[in-house]
C-alpha cells in the first residue's frame, strides 16, 4: 500500500461486486489518466472472492487502501465507508463498471473549483460504443415516470417532455446546472459529505433510488449540481439481469418518492407506473416478464 505524501486532492472511491476483470480495467484507466493530479484511491470488494489480485492492483495506485468486506453491503453502505475514510478535498464515487478518459478527473476537479457552490458535479457518460448515455435528469414526474415504465421515452426522446428531462433539448457539448445526476460517476466537495452524511443507505438497501435521494438532500442543503460534458466517462451499466434490475429500479424509486413526496404525489406517481405496466402486461407472451409486471405494478406504497 503506497500512501501520498500530502493530502490529497482527490479521492476515488470504487465498490467491487462480482466484476473484477471491469474493476482492474477501471483501476487501469485511473492510472493511465489521472494526469499530474493529486489522487489516492480506495476500494472496496464487496464478496469473498478476488480479493486478492485487487488488493494488488489497489496497491500499486497512489494511496492505495483495499477493504475486504466480511459481508456483503449495498452501493450507498460501500460508499459511505470509503468516502467517510477518505481525505480528500473532492470525493470521487465511481462505478466499478467505468473508464477514465484522458482529463477527465482533473476537469471535473477545475470545474467544482471554479465554482464555488457546486456541491456535485457529474461528467458526460458514453456507452463503449461511444454513443451517449443520459446521465442528467429533472426531478421526475408523474408523466415521466409513465414514459419510463411504459418504455415510449424511446420512442419520443426527441419530444419536448422527454427532452426536458433528459437534457436532450439542451446540446451535451455546454455546462449543465440540472436536478440530478445518476451515480455512476459523481464528484462531491467534502463539505458536502459533513453537510448531509453521504448517501442514505438506511432507506436504500440496494443498488438504485440513492443518486436521485442525495442530490435532492444537496440541493436542499444550498448547493448546486452540474453537469460538465468536458468530462467524459465511459459507463458499461449494470450486467445484471433485467428482471433484477427493473424490479430494483422501481422499488428504489418509490422508497425515494416516500421519502420526498406528498401522499397525493405518490399516488399519481404509482397511477402512472399502472397505466405503464398494465398493458404491457397483459401483451407480454414471455411468463417472467409478464411476473415481473405484476411484482412491479403490487410493490407496497410506502
Amino acid at each position: 500500500m503506497t500512501t501520498p505524501t500530502a493530502v490529497p486532492v482527490l479521492s476515488i472511491c470504487i465498490a467491487n461486486h462480482k466484476t473484477p476483470d471491469l474493476t482492474l480495467a477501471c483501476l487501469r484507466s485511473i492510472a493511465a489518466h489521472s494526469g499530474g493530479l493529486s489522487v489516492e484511491v480506495l476500494l472496496v470488494n464487496n464478496t469473498p472472492d478476488d480479493g486478492e489480485r485487487l488488493a494488488v492492483a489497489v496497491a500499486e495506485l497512489p494511496g492505495g487502501r483495499f477493504v475486504q468486506n466480511a459481508r456483503p453491503l449495498s452501493f450507498a453502505a460501500n460508499q459511505n465507508l470509503l468516502m467517510r475514510q477518505a481525505g480528500g478535498r473532492y470525493l470521487l464515487a465511481l462505478n466499478s463498471d467505468t473508464l477514465v478518459t484522458p482529463g477527465a478527473l482533473a476537469e471535473l476537479v477545475a470545474f467544482a473549483e471554479a465554482r464555488p457552490r457546486c456541491g456535485v458535479v457529474g461528467p458526460k457518460l458514453i456507452h463503449p460504443d461511444g454513443s451517449l448515455q443520459p446521465s442528467c435528469r429533472n426531478f421526475p414526474t408523474p408523466l415521466t415516470h409513465f414514459l419510463e415504465a411504459s418504455g415510449l421515452w424511446q420512442l419520443l426522446r426527441n419530444r419536448r417532455t422527454v427532452g426536458r428531462y433528459y437534457y436532450l433539448c439542451s446540446p451535451h457539448d455546454e455546462p449543465l446546472r440540472v436536478d440530478w445526476l445518476t451515480g455512476a460517476c459523481l464528484l462531491v466537495r467534502a463539505e458536502v459529505l459533513a453537510q448531509t452524511g453521504g448517501f442514505d443507505e438506511v432507506n436504500f438497501s440496494g443498488m438504485y433510488g440513492e443518486d436521485i435521494d442525495w442530490c435532492r438532500r444537496i440541493r436542499a442543503g444550498g448547493w448546486e449540481i452540474w453537469f460538465d460534458p468536458a468530462a467524459v466517462i465511459v459507463h458499461a451499466e449494470s450486467a445484471s439481469p433485467l428482471g433484477g434490475r427493473t424490479l430494483q429500479m422501481h422499488r428504489g424509486f418509490y422508497r425515494y418518492c416516500a421519502l420526498h413526496l406528498s401522499p397525493a404525489q405518490q399516488r399519481r406517481m404509482r397511477a402512472a407506473a399502472w397505466l405503464a405496466l398494465a398493458p404491457r402486461r397483459l401483451l407480454e407472451r414471455d411468463p417472467q416478464t409478464r411476473a415481473l409486471y405484476g411484482e412491479i405494478m403490487r410493490l407496497p406504497v410506502e
